[in-house]
Parts: structure tokens; sequence; C-alpha cells
């Protein structure tokens, strides 16, 4: 029940914005549970360093999506899907899972409460008044300090890379 409420909103985020249902998002999470319970039982899964369940979790169910996919576009009749648009929506799911990378990447490059403020807002989908409760915050203040984050986020989104 904690895994379902804890990490079940993510992953029908990534499947409802490539193309899926809800009992899409549905099938493929519990498909991921399974998969993580089967690996941890038989011992093919191990939390190492800093790896977090939520982070194994996603990436079993966005590959599993991933390859859903693919297959979706090899059965459809060829005149019916164009091998052109076959190739730009895998470019396209490409670009946008290239943009998280990017993103996250942008995130650990933030302070840590930044980081907190963030993951609780954007991807937990908490509330200003949850993560005002969590991060010991005023709403008012936990608002603030959301808006302060994303304009330093911006600005490493935006910078240049620097040539080394």
């Amino acid at each position: 029940q904690y895994l379902y409420q804890q990490h079940r909103d993510p992953i029908f985020r990534l499947v409802q914005r490539n193309s899926g249902t809800p009992e899409d998002a549905l099938d493929l999470f519990q498909e991921g549970i399974v998969v993580l319970w089967t690996n941890i039982s038989q011992g093919r899964f191990e939390l190492r360093d800093e790896a977090k369940i939520a982070t194994y979790l996603y990436t079993l169910c966005r590959n599993k999506w991933m390859s859903k996919l693919r297959k979706k576009k090899i059965i459809l009749p060829l005149d019916t899907q164009p091998q052109v648009e076959i190739a730009d929506d895998a470019e396209e799911l490409q670009a946008h899972h290239d943009r998280i990378r990017r993103i996250e990447r942008q995130l650990e490059q933030l302070g840590e409460s930044c980081q907190k403020l963030l993951t609780l807002f954007y991807y937990q989908k908490a509330s200003l008044r949850e993560i005002a409760e969590r991060m010991g915050l005023t709403e008012k203040t936990a608002k603030n300090t959301k808006y302060r984050c994303m304009l330093q986020l911006r600005t490493l989104a935006t910078a240049k890379p620097s040539s080394s």
C-alpha cells in the first residue's frame, strides 16, 4: 500500500503523457510492483549507496512502457501508421527523456532544501501546506522558497554549458 501511495503518480504521468490510458498506467504500475517484489524476493535487487526504490521502480516501468510502445508501433499496419511517424514518436520520446535527465542533473546542482522542496512539489505532487509541514516552514515561506528555487533552476537551465 505504501509503494502504491508513494510511487503511483509518477508512473501514471509517464504513461498518460506517452500515449497511454489510465488503465494502461494501472496495469503497468502493477506489473512493475510484481517485478520489484519478485526481484527482491529472489535476491536480484538490493538497495546500494544512494539508490532509491522509487528510481528503480520508475526506471523499470519506463522501460516496460517504452517496450510496449515499440511493440504497438510494430504491430500496427503500415498504412495506418506510416514509418515516418514511428521514427518521429521514438525521437520525441527520447528527446523527452533527455530533457528529464538534464533537469534532474540541474536539480542536483541546487541546495538540498531546494531539491527536497521541488521534488515534493513536482514529483510527489505534495501541496505547499504538506511541504511546509514536512520541512518545518510556514506555507508562505514554502511558497516563496519554491519560487526562489525555481528561479535558480531556470538560471541553470538557461546557462550555456562551459567549454572545458
